[in-house]
């Protein structure tokens, strides 16, 4: 990673898995980050790939790991592989049955009836605080003087919110720099994109035991740390 270029520090979050927390939902909740001061350095190989796709009658608005064709996933993960070292991704795996109901349920009264609702405000901020801790633990990462966060814009403006409060809080107490927070679609931002595909990557080596696009992508991979891991109750099990 070339640190001289610039002391703005750019994140881009994604998350793999669902707030389903029964035997239906995903064993994993998975929240990754790109993490670069050279946004721009090499990006564009990704653009030439789409506009090939174009040429050859393939209908590539922007590229999502989830959806795109198998050959297309080889060809992008085949150009994050041989990227410059300007990047590097860390995340929090969360096995979701291990968390405490106190972390995702919230029970109040309406007019006098028992409310009991999925939120998951507390698991999402300690992933998230998890995930910025290791982060900004990093030496390299250290010395930014700005730091950029950007999101998918997917999220309810319930969860917006939710991230906004969690992002602030900890950026103000434990980073103490300068910082903007963006909701962005991720078709607009090729580094969203890139983060989607390593997010996929890690996210299904665990929920399916899937190796083969992580294994290309492995030495980027700096933190995939375990919320739960130390954890010995299971609440529910799955299917």
């Amino acid at each position: 990673m070339n640190e001289n270029n610039s002391k703005t520090l750019y994140l881009f979050v994604d998350e793999s898995g669902n707030f389903d927390f029964s035997p239906k939902g995903t064993k994993f909740f998975v929240l990754s980050c790109l993490c670069t001061f050279a946004p721009v350095q090499e990006r564009e190989k990704i653009i030439d790939l789409r506009y090939t796709a174009l040429k050859h009658g393939i209908d590539q608005e922007f590229f999502h790991a989830t959806e795109d064709s198998q050959d297309t996933r080889d060809k992008v993960f085949n150009i994050i592989k041989n990227l410059k070292d300007d990047f590097e991704i860390h995340s929090v795996v969360a096995q979701k049955n291990k968390a405490n109901p106190t972390l995702y349920v919230e029970e109040y009264k309406k007019r006098g009836k028992e409310i009991r609702r999925i939120v998951g405000a507390e698991f999402y901020q300690r992933a998230c605080r998890t995930l910025l801790q290791y982060i900004f633990n990093r030496p390299k990462f250290q010395h930014a003087d700005r730091i950029i966060v950007v999101l998918g814009a997917i999220f309810t403006k319930e969860k917006q919110s939710l991230i906004l409060r969690t992002l602030k809080k900890y950026l103000k107490e434990k980073c103490l720099k300068s910082f903007e927070i963006y909701f962005h679609q991720a078709k607009a931002d090729i580094n969203c994109q890139l983060a989607d595909y390593c997010g996929w990557a890690i996210a299904i080596k665990w929920e399916r035991k899937e190796n083969r696009s992580f294994l290309l992508i492995n030495d980027k991979v700096k933190s995939e740390f375990e919320v739960f891991k130390l954890g010995n109750i299971e609440y529910y099990s799955y299917k």
